[in-house]
């Protein structure tokens, strides 16, 4: 694994701790892309960067801790977290497994634990993600999802879909004929799909990429329809058509 080119976002309320990680991670080599002491800096600093893992103390300022952030950051952008905390009790462990991280330091520790924790945090998630895009045959995605409207069921052929939008703790689906709404979030209808027919463009819209008519600067064209592009993900979009 490369490590010069793994971006890192540090959480931590220390700052002269803050510091000391900064200062041993881009000696190794790791891009750290911010320093950041309570939740809000937190989201913000991963919207804007989309680092590849999250170096986070369970610990943080502000009403929501670490293990809130962390939580959040994993589902709403699927990026691992490595934990750390000076409380090495099983209360704290417990309660951090329920944000599923790929890593846990009680602090103090050594510079190369740290890097070889989060060189085990990224290997992980990408297996976890090859895992996760590629279908057995026993677990082979459908050409149809079918959504659960009360005490029914309604098919969508995946084909048909333009893009999914993100409401609330609800997901719309938008095809050319209907709107329909799906009691999840975007991430997880995200995980429903083939990974190769759609992308993420922004915290609240999914595409389909052979539906797009147009790009124009951080808009795309979807059957007269505009949505909008976040600066976070164009660079991902851009990658994943053919440009000539």
């Amino acid at each position: 694994m490369r490590i010069s080119n793994k971006k890192v976002l540090i959480v931590e309320d220390e700052f002269s701790i803050a510091l000391d990680i900064q200062t041993s991670l881009e000696k190794l080599g790791y891009v750290v892309v911010g320093i950041a002491n309570n939740y809000h800096d937190a989201i913000q600093y991963v919207e804007d960067s989309l680092p590849d893992v999250v170096v986070m103390d369970v610990n943080i300022s502000g009403d929501k801790n670490g293990i809130i952030a962390a939580a959040d950051i994993y589902d709403n952008h699927n990026i691992p977290i490595v934990f750390l905390t000076a409380n090495g009790d099983d209360h704290t462990f417990k309660v951090a497994l329920q944000s599923r991280p790929f890593g846990f330091l009680l602090k103090p520790f050594k510079t190369k634990e740290l890097s070889f924790t989060i060189q085990v945090a990224i290997q992980k998630h990408l297996e976890s993600n090859i895992a996760r895009t590629s279908p057995s045959i026993n677990n082979k995605i459908s050409e149809t999802l079918f959504i659960k409207d009360k005490s029914q069921l309604i098919s969508v052929k995946i084909n048909d879909i333009l893009w999914v939008e993100a409401m609330d703790n609800y997901t719309q689906i938008i095809t050319k004929e209907r709107k329909i709404l799906a009691n999840m979030f975007l991430k997880e209808f995200y995980e429903k799909v083939p990974q190769d027919k759609f992308l993420r463009i922004h915290r609240s819209y999914m595409i389909a990429l052979d539906k797009i008519d147009k790009i124009e600067n951080r808009l795309i064209f979807i059957e007269g329809h505009k949505i909008p592009i976040s600066k976070t993900y164009k660079s991902q979009l851009i990658e994943r058509l053919d440009i000539l």
